[in-house]
């Protein structure tokens, strides 16, 4: 449990905000911001939470994590989902992309919507039925093979949607693996020993920590423009002078998600010596 009286429904709002803060740093000098679109993520996140909530089988394991571990469950269930709504089910222009947004079958375009809805279901029941995979995950290495694992999984997507596209590149592909591999020590150091984290929710705990750095570095630090849009579409200059202020929001959200950790990896240090020193000593 939280070591501090935050609702876990405010750190879920604020990880669908964080999502939609780079997605519009990236799109909005492509396509203007768009009001009605913004919290889409935050619509997503609040859903998946409630439907976590609701189920028995997953209800008392999300009352054991901590908010860190929350933040990141979602964000990651919500990239999933995110990505299959936008491929399978939602139905736009796709003219002004490069990488197309709406789901190919190897670089060609689904033309039956009842296929595209049917597939989107039967993956959108694979996603929430993966969460509910209850083996406890324990130990470093076992994180780090969780985490590298995940990162595969989210490369094949990736590789699938754009390698037909913009070609496969082999360094890009072990990217995501490699990233969650070194951040595995950061669920692990915080996994209570007694309720040990499920395989369900860490396969989207990564998930959500991957998204969190890489399109960090790729929004922030590289500045590099989303490349679905087609090359030769203007760009909205008074947007790309304004969109700053998102990335302050988000770095405002990174220094409370890195206090939050430490709050609760301290809190958990103390519970477990305050465990320890109740065991009565053995007797010789």
């Amino acid at each position: 449990m939280p070591p501090f009286a935050i609702p876990p429904f405010i750190v879920i709002i604020v990880s669908g905000l964080y999502t939609s803060l780079w997605g519009a740093f990236k799109d909005s000098p492509f396509e203007g911001l768009k009001l009605r679109t913004f919290p889409r993520s935050i619509y997503f996140s609040v859903v998946i939470f409630l439907v976590l909530s609701a189920a028995p089988a997953t209800r008392d394991q999300l009352k054991h994590l901590g908010l860190f571990e929350v933040f990141f469950l979602i964000m990651g269930a919500e990239r999933f989902l995110a990505e299959l709504y936008k491929g399978f089910f939602r139905s736009e222009d796709q003219s002004k992309y490069f990488v197309p947004s709406r789901i190919t079958f190897f670089g060609r375009y689904v033309t039956s919507d009842l296929l595209r809805y049917a597939v989107g279901l039967v993956l959108v029941s694979l996603v929430f039925g993966a969460m509910f995979i209850d083996l406890p995950i324990e130990g470093l290495l076992a994180f780090a093979l969780v985490g590298y694992c995940t990162g595969l999984v989210i490369a094949l997507g990736g590789a699938y949607k754009d390698a037909p596209f913009e070609g496969f590149k082999v360094g890009k592909f072990q990217r995501s693996g490699v990233v969650l591999a070194l951040a595995s020590p950061l669920f692990c150091w915080i996994s209570d020993p007694v309720d040990a984290i499920p395989l369900g929710f860490l396969i989207f705990m990564n998930g959500g920590i991957e998204r969190f750095v890489v399109e960090y570095y790729k929004t922030y630090i590289q500045r590099s423009m989303s490349g679905k849009f087609r090359p030769d579409i203007e760009r909205l200059q008074d947007l790309i002078d304004r969109r700053e202020t998102f990335h302050y929001l988000a770095l405002a959200i990174i220094a409370a998600v890195v206090v939050i950790y430490v709050i609760e990896y301290r809190a958990l240090g103390v519970v477990a010596a305050i465990e320890a020193a109740a065991v009565p000593p053995a007797v010789g």
